[in-house]
C-alpha cells in the first residue's frame, strides 16, 4: 500500500465513517410500549440473548437498538432503519407494513387479545352511548390503548374528536386519577388494574374486540431467504435450551404466524388508512 493510500484510510477510520463491518451490521429495534415503565436499558439487558441467537443464524453481527419513543419508533419505520422491529403498539407495525413494505415475521403468543376496557367509579351509566360529554382519561394518545378507545367511541356512535379525552402516560396512572375525580371514565388495557378496579367496585363499561400486539416486521431491505430464517428461528425459539434461555430473559411463550388478514381489518377498524 503507498504512502497516500495509508494516510487516507487513517484519515477515514479517525473520521468515524461506517466500516465494512459497521455496514453489514443487521439493526435490531426493540420497542415495548411508552405507558409501562420500561426503559431503554432493561430492553437491551432482556433482548441481548435474542440478538445472539439472531447473529449465529444470519451470520451477521446484530445491533440491538432500543426504542421508548413513538416519534423516533415512527421515523425510524419510515426510514426503513431498522432491518427487524418489534414493535408493541400494533398500529405503528401495521402502519410500517401497509406504507414501507414491512413483512410480518410473527406475533407474540399469549399477546393476541390484547382489550381496551372503558372502567368507570361512578354508577349510572346504563348504556355506552351515556358516556358522552363526560371526561375520559386513557394512556398516552398514540400508544394503542388509545387507538383502540377510539375506534371502541366511534362504534357507539361517538366521535372522539369532540369527546372531553385527557391522556396520562402510564396505565397504571388511570385507576388513580378517574378514583380521584380527574376524569370520569378510564380506560385501560391492563388486566391486573381492570380486576383491582372491579375489586374494589367499579365497573367496566364496555370492552373492545382482541387485538394482537408486539409483532415482529422486517424491512423490506431484508432479503426474502433471512425473513425466512427469521420467521424459522422465531417460531421454533422454545425448541432449544438457547432459545427457551431468551424466553425465560424476555418473559414469553414464544412466537406464532399471526393472521394477516385480522391484521388488516384491525387496522381498517383503528382508522389507519
Amino acid at each position: 500500500m503507498t504512502r497516500s493510500l495509508i494516510l487516507a484510510a487513517m484519515l477515514l477510520a479517525a473520521s468515524g465513517a461506517p466500516t465494512a463491518t459497521a455496514a453489514e451490521q443487521f439493526v435490531f429495534a426493540v420497542n415495548e410500549g411508552v405507558t409501562y415503565h420500561v426503559t431503554a436499558l432493561e430492553s437491551r439487558e432482556r433482548y441481548k440473548s435474542v440478538s445472539e441467537i439472531m447473529a449465529k443464524a444470519l451470520k451477521r453481527p446484530v445491533k440491538l437498538v432500543p426504542v421508548d419513543q413513538y416519534p423516533v419508533l415512527q421515523k425510524g419505520l419510515e426510514g426503513t432503519e431498522y432491518d427487524l422491529a418489534y414493535v408493541h403498539p400494533t398500529h405503528h407495525a401495521l402502519r410500517a407494513m401497509h406504507l414501507h413494505g414491512y413483512r410480518l415475521v410473527a406475533v407474540t403468543t399469549g399477546y393476541t387479545e390484547y382489550k381496551a376496557r372503558f372502567v368507570t367509579s361512578k354508577a349510572g351509566y346504563k348504556s355506552p352511548k351515556e358516556i358522552h360529554g363526560h371526561r375520559i382519561i386513557m394512556p398516552d394518545p398514540d400508544s394503542i390503548t388509545a387507538w383502540i378507545a377510539r375506534a371502541m367511541l366511534r362504534d357507539v356512535g361517538l366521535d372522539p374528536a369532540t369527546e372531553d379525552l385527557a391522556s396520562t402516560r402510564y396505565q397504571d396512572r388511570i385507576q388513580f386519577m378517574t378514583e380521584n375525580g380527574f376524569s370520569d371514565v378510564g380506560v385501560t388495557a391492563d388486566a391486573a388494574i381492570v380486576k383491582k378496579w372491579q375489586d374494589q367496585g367499579g365497573s367496566v363499561i364496555m370492552e373492545s374486540r382482541p387485538v394482537p400486539i408486539k409483532l415482529l416486521i422486517a424491512s423490506p431491505r431484508v432479503a426474502p431467504a433471512d425473513v425466512e430464517r427469521l420467521k424459522s428461528l422465531f417460531l421454533s425459539l422454545g425448541q432449544t435450551r438457547e432459545g427457551r434461555e431468551a424466553l425465560v430473559g424476555i418473559g414469553f411463550k414464544g412466537f406464532e404466524p399471526g393472521d394477516e388478514k385480522q391484521l388488516q381489518e384491525i387496522a381498517s377498524w383503528l382508522g389507519l388508512f
